[in-house]
This record gives C-alpha cells, sequence and structure tokens, in this order.
C-alpha cells in the first residue's frame, strides 16, 4: 500500500492539524497518520509524541512536528547546528536516499513555487552536508553522546573566470546562503533554542582554470572574505570553513592551469588569512566518474574523513593532513620536510597507483626521481634522490619539488565503470594516523577498508 503522506516516506508534506489552536492535553496519535506514534500532545505550535520511526537511531524516542505541517524531528537538546555547503557543482552531488539520522538531519529550504513555505522539510537525498552530518551523528551515538539537530544545505557558486571572481559573482549565493542563515535562525526561535553554525563547506578559489597560483589564492581568499562578512554579526558561534585540497584533477585537461591551481590551493592552506581553514584531507583520496563527480562511497568517505577533523576541531584537538614546508638540496638529495601530526608512512600499497616515486616530481628540470625514501633522523621528512644531475631545463627559472600534481595515467586512473577512478595528480604519502571506512562497500580512498590521512598536494621550490 502506499505510504501515508504522513509517515516517515513523506514526512515532508505531513499536513497542518487543524483544531483548536489552544488544545492541550491528549491528542489522537492518528492526527500524525499512519505511524507507529503514541503519547501525541500539543505544546505550542509543536505536536510533541513518541514515536518508532525508521533510520537511526533505532527504537522509540520523543519527536515534534510543527502544527502547521511539515518536517518531524527528533527532540534534541542544545543548539540547533547549521552545516552548509557553498561551491561548485561538482560539489553539490547528491544520491537518492535520506540520512540514516533522518530525523536529526533536516533541511529548512526556501519553497518551491506554489509550495506552502514549511519551517523544516525531512530530506529525501544525500548531500555531501547532509553525509557529513550523519557521520557526525553516527560517531556520537556508538560514543552514547548526545545527538543534536543539524540543518543541512548546499548553494552553488557560477562557474566563472577568475577576474569575475569577486562580490559580483557571490552575490546570489551569498543571499542564498543568507537566506539559510535566517531559516536555521526562526527555526532554532521556533523550538526555544540557540543557532549555531556547525561548519561551512567550501570549495575555495575559482571554479573555472586559474591564471597562476597567486590569482587562484587571491581569489579563495576573496570567496572566504565575502562569506565570513556575510555571518558576522548573526552570533552564530565562531566560523569554521571546512575543505578538500581538490584541485589537480578538475583541470588535468591543462597543466599550466592544474599547477596553478595546486600551487595556489597549496598557498591558502599556508596562508589562510584571518579565516580557521580545516583541511580535511585531499581530493585524491576519493574515487570519481568520467564527469569529476564522486561516486557514492567516495562521498561517504569523505564524509567520514570529514567528521573525524570537524570532531578534532570540536574537541579541541589538532587536525592537519601532511603538508610540504620546505624542499632543500643537499650533495645531490632533496629533503622534503612536512608539517605532520605523526610520522611519515609511504604506503606499500600505492592504493591510488601513484608510481614508484609516490607521487613526487620534479619541475625545471630534465633529471626524474630513482629513488623516496623516508628520512632516518627526522619522521616528518622525505628524501628524493635524483636519477642525474638538477640542471635548469631550457627556460626554466626555477626548480620545484612537485607532490601529487599529476604524471602520466596508471592503470587505475581510468573513470569507467560504476565504482569511478582516481586522477593521475595523486600520492601514495600519509601519516599514522588511521580509522575504519564506512560500510559501504568497498570505499575509494580506504585501503583494506581503512581511512588514513594523506599528504596534500603541493608544490615547493627546491632551494640550495
Amino acid at each position: 500500500m502506499p505510504p501515508h503522506e504522513c509517515s516517515p516516506d513523506a514526512a515532508g508534506d505531513a499536513p497542518p492539524v487543524t483544531g483548536d489552536g489552544g488544545a492541550t492535553g491528549w491528542l489522537d496519535p492518528a492526527l500524525l497518520g499512519d505511524i507507529d506514534a503514541w503519547d501525541l500532545q500539543r505544546a505550542g505550535d509543536w505536536l510533541r509524541f513518541q514515536a518508532r520511526l525508521a533510520g537511526a537511531p533505532g527504537g522509540a524516542r520523543r519527536y515534534l512536528r510543527p502544527v502547521t505541517g511539515g518536517g518531524i524531528v527528533a527532540e534534541t537538546g542544545g543548539a540547533v547546528l547549521g552545516l552548509f555547503g557553498l561551491g561548485g557543482g561538482r560539489h553539490a552531488t547528491t544520491f537518492p536516499g535520506a540520512p540514516a539520522f533522518a530525523h536529526h538531519v533536516v533541511t529548512a529550504p526556501p519553497p518551491d513555487p506554489d509550495e506552502p513555505d514549511r519551517i523544516l522539510r525531512n530530506l529525501r537525498e544525500t548531500s555531501g552536508e547532509s553525509a557529513l552530518a550523519d557521520a557526525l551523528l553516527g560517531a556520537r551515538h556508538a560514543g552514547f553522546r548526545a545527538l543534536p539537530l543539524i540543518v543541512s544545505g548546499h548553494d552553488m557558486i557560477a562557474p566563472a573566470p577568475v577576474g569575475a571572481a569577486g562580490p559580483d559573482l557571490l552575490a546570489q549565493p551569498l543571499a542564498a546562503l543568507a537566506d539559510r542563515l535566517d531559516r536555521l535562525a526562526a527555526l532554532a526561535r521556533a523550538l526555544n533554542r540557540p543557532a549555531r553554525l556547525l561548519a561551512l563547506r567550501v570549495a575555495p578559489g575559482p571554479d573555472q582554470a586559474p591564471g597562476d597560483a597567486d590569482a587562484f589564492h587571491r581569489a579563495a581568499l576573496a570567496q572566504l572574505d565575502a562569506i565570513a562578512a556575510q555571518l558576522a554579526g548573526r552570533n552564530l558561534g565562531r566560523t569554521r570553513f571546512l575543505a578538500v585540497a581538490d584541485c589537480g584533477t578538475w583541470w588535468q585537461h591543462d597543466a599550466a592551469a592544474n599547477r596553478a591551481a595546486i600551487e595556489g590551493m597549496h598557498r591558502l592552506i599556508l596562508r589562510p588569512g584571518v579565516h580557521q581553514l580545516i583541511v580535511a584531507a585531499p581530493g585524491y583520496m576519493f574515487a570519481q566518474d568520467d564527469l569529476g563527480q564522486p561516486t557514492p562511497q567516495a562521498q561517504a568517505a569523505r564524509a567520514a574523513i570529514e567528521a573525524h577533523a570537524l570532531d578534532a576541531d570540536l574537541a579541541r584537538k589538532d587536525w592537519a593532513c601532511p603538508l610540504l614546508c620546505l624542499a632543500e638540496r643537499h650533495d645531490g638529495v632533496i629533503r622534503a620536510t612536512f608539517k605532520t601530526l605523526g610520522p611519515l608512512r609511504i604506503d606499500p600499497a600505492d592504493p591510488f597507483d601513484a608510481g614508484p616515486a609516490a607521487g613526487f616530481a620534479l619541475a625545471g628540470t630534465g633529471a626524474g626521481i630513482a629513488s623516496v625514501t623516508l628520512a632516518p633522523d627526522d619522521p616528518g621528512a622525505v628524501l628524493i634522490r635524483p636519477d642525474g644531475p638538477l640542471l635548469p631545463s631550457p627556460g626554466a627559472t626555477e626548480l620545484r619539488l612537485d607532490y601529487a600534481t599529476g604524471g602520466p595515467p596508471r592503470a587505475r586512473h581510468t573513470f569507467a565503470g560504476p565504482g569511478g577512478g582516481f586522477g593521475p595528480a595523486c600520492g601514495a604519502l600519509r601519516d599514522d594516523w588511521s580509522a575504519p571506512a564506512p560500510d559501504s562497500g568497498t570505499s575509494p580512498g580506504a585501503a583494506g577498508g581503512t581511512l588514513h590521512r594523506w599528504a596534500l598536494p603541493a608544490s615547493l621550490v627546491i632551494r640550495g
């Protein structure tokens, strides 16, 4: 039989309850429709009841639904949290199916034409933001911690060249974000609770190929500045920008733009201005299809590691993927020093098919790489031995050490088939942190069913 209009499959379209607006005491649970509910009461503008509904965390608990109709939410404590995203189209990918914590992860979008304006709706699809919210709640549930109410949503920044990456380009997505923030605050007021912004997922930098690294860095900082200005004065707590170092795979067709993106993102991570930028992972650890879109398993893997990064920040703990900070040569050997929270590892499994150089490459010279080894005297350094003299190539003005900036395609760098593939801009260097991967089949980026903190793409001038 088809689901009732108030069942969890259609909770976002639940109709209003008519009758005495001042009614109190026991109400017939049949008012909620064909769901397993009991102990229905009216509390102001809300219907409060116990029910056994589909989805996590399972079992019976207390729920709320607006009297005027709309979604069903779990009754929770603390602030109502916002988890929103701003970025290009490939970061707005959604997949069918509601979040696992379907009544803890909701949305408060503007209404569609000819639709009533509900204060909240339940989700019927999973986006990157709702997947992250799900991952956070799953970890908290496993640890018997409080499960907050999280409002998620994503707004697109339209593609445009670097020269247009200013206030005019951001006007429409920032207006959409402002509306989401207003609706978050309205929902929190209706629940008599404070509103807080948990994090804002961003894809910094221009969506079209950048002119050079400086242009990329300036465009990314301008975006973060404009977003921060929109958030100022809203009393939503500290602004956390959450990002993935995802640039090289997007411009693989253009070697110069690819390098500018890698170098520009590297500069942004090193110099994010006044902003708190949490870089959860490199984009190369997540599989994608031939259009550059993440696979469902990759979305789950990304959400899982973003949840670890965000949860670490919430607990005032450090989170950092290994980041190249210095490249210097001495006696024919290049020493690459990384900022890292744990000792470096060159993964022998090479899950992304980075090749024998582990993702390192030399630029501005005809020399290649003979070997890559861990430094015996520094757990945060790598030794790269060239296969010949480091002589500048004709026209080269500097010698550079690259990591995960690209190379010739190898066996796993094909995007055909439902499992997608990995781009050639990848590496095999990580630290010693690990965590179980999501239980969603073979998760790309989770070698052996394990998540790792892989080194971020980078390019530096070789000193010495």
